[in-house]
């Protein structure tokens, strides 16, 4: 049967790839908008070849260009309903009609059972045997989807199959699909709030241990969506710093927590610390913001604090110890956070001007209940302080932490047994009920 001229058409617009012959990247998306647009439901495999690099680099480039043709070739032949296509270096598709969950499963598992065997290669007169693997997944693309809603497929995909390591076969379901609108969803109130500047800052109040007062407060971010569903800073912030949003993010509560000092400034702590990256550091605009935004709130820099992670520190400790000592000298001091969670150099991260380290909650959690750990952190506590530094210890929640803490030394709590995060009018009144008194969980919950 003939097609039309319009179809006719699109045929001339079909490109290959170079190197396989498949048709590529752009004929794929052609294929996919004109089955849409048929709503037709389709069933799509994606075929990522595995470590191509080292199969480069342990025979040479043009093996690996002839294994990619042999694989080309297998998924070409593989079955007369599917069309196959490279899309990349690396992976390919295949688009076929619609079909049972049943075929499409044994038509992965055919691919899988090929990948299981070794690919024989032929070059120059020599025959290589060479083992490749693949990661398979497998979905339908329903009438209704788009073009986004088939890259979100796979990308979510793969960041599954990453994430678990997976060398096998992965339908992409319904648990699948909901967690990849829930990410996308959350990442489009990320994007709004960065827009309008809608995060909430919280307040935890931090403790001290000698002058049996708070002494300060840790700034945490809060975000709740347009329809008022909370969301958890443990969903939006990794998605923030995929995307890169994170900076914005970050100068966004700067702002508010300047704009909350200027409205308080008989607040009974001495700072309120904000969170920000080590890459933010090296921005050239960076003191500059930070001084526009206490100048605009008449605020001293004595009441800010900057909270960095292991992490996000930069091979580049001498442009961070020029900027970190520019600072302090206007009176704003740094904080080591999460300190236990990171890969840093040790000596290097220690070599910057910090004035506190922070103990992440799981090096806290060393000293439940074992010997050993509080004899850990016991020695960590005396090497921080021999080079003159102070300790918070993060996510204190029970009378016996706080007991070890004491024990051990650490000259500040922060956690739930003392306080849970809460809006700045509340810490206002939090403090203002508990004005450098030593207090107990028993006597403030007495008085609530």
């Amino acid at each position: 049967m003939g097609g039309s001229k319009m179809e006719d058409n699109v045929m001339k617009e079909v490109t290959h790839d170079a190197l396989t012959g498949l048709r590529d990247w752009g004929a794929f998306f052609q294929d996919v908008k004109k089955s849409v647009t048929m709503s037709r439901r389709s069933h799509i495999v994606f075929v990522q070849l595995l470590q191509l690099k080292r199969i480069n680099r342990k025979y040479n480039i043009h093996v690996g260009d002839r294994l990619l043709g042999e694989v080309a070739d297998y998924l070409d032949k593989l079955d007369t309903n599917y069309t196959a296509y490279r899309t990349n270096n690396s992976r390919f598709m295949l688009m076929g009609p619609e079909c049972s969950r049943e075929e499409a499963d044994g038509m992965l598992v055919r691919i899988r059972s090929r990948f299981q065997e070794n690919w024989e290669i032929a070059y120059e007169g020599q025959k290589y045997d060479v083992q490749a693997k693949a990661c398979l997944i497998h979905f339908f693309l329903e009438p209704m989807d788009t073009e986004l809603d088939l890259l979100d497929k796979m990308n979510h995909a793969v960041s599954v199959f990453r994430a678990k390591e997976r060398k096998g076969i992965l339908f992409f379901n319904e648990e699948l699909n909901a967690d990849m609108l829930r990410k996308r969803y959350i990442l489009n109130e990320v994007r709004y709030a960065v827009e309008h500047k809608t995060f909430q800052a919280f307040y935890q109040p931090i403790y001290d241990c000698n002058e049996k007062r708070f002494v300060s407060a840790e700034s945490l971010i809060r975000l709740y969506g347009r329809d008022g569903t909370f969301l958890s800073p443990g969903e939006f912030i990794p998605m923030a710093e995929e995307n890169g949003l994170i900076d914005g993010i970050s100068w966004i509560m700067l702002e508010k927590v300047c704009a909350f000092l200027g409205e308080h400034p008989d607040l009974p702590i001495d700072a309120i610390s904000v969170n920000m990256t080590g890459q933010q550091i090296l921005d050239a605009t960076f003191t500059r913001r930070i001084e526009e935004n206490l100048e605009k709130y008449g605020v001293e820099g004595s009441r800010l604090r900057i909270e960095i992670t292991e992490r996000t520190i930069t091979d580049d400790f001498a442009e961070v110890r020029k900027v970190m000592e520019y600072l302090s000298e206007k009176g704003i001091q740094f904080y080591l956070d999460d300190f236990g969670t990171g890969y840093s150099n040790l000596s290097s991260m220690l070599s910057l001007p910090f004035e506190v380290i922070k103990f992440d909650q799981s090096l806290i959690r060393m000293m439940d209940g074992t010997d050993k750990g509080q004899r850990t952190i016991g020695l960590l506590a005396d090497i921080m302080h021999e080079n003159d530094y102070s300790i918070v210890a993060e996510g204190i929640e029970t009378a016996g932490q706080v007991q070890n803490a004491f024990e051990r030394n650490l000259d500040r709590i922060q956690g739930y047994y003392y306080a849970r995060p809460m809006p700045g009018e509340e810490l206002a009144e939090f403090l203002a009920k508990y004005p450098g008194v030593e207090k107990t969980r028993e006597n403030m919950s007495e008085d609530a």
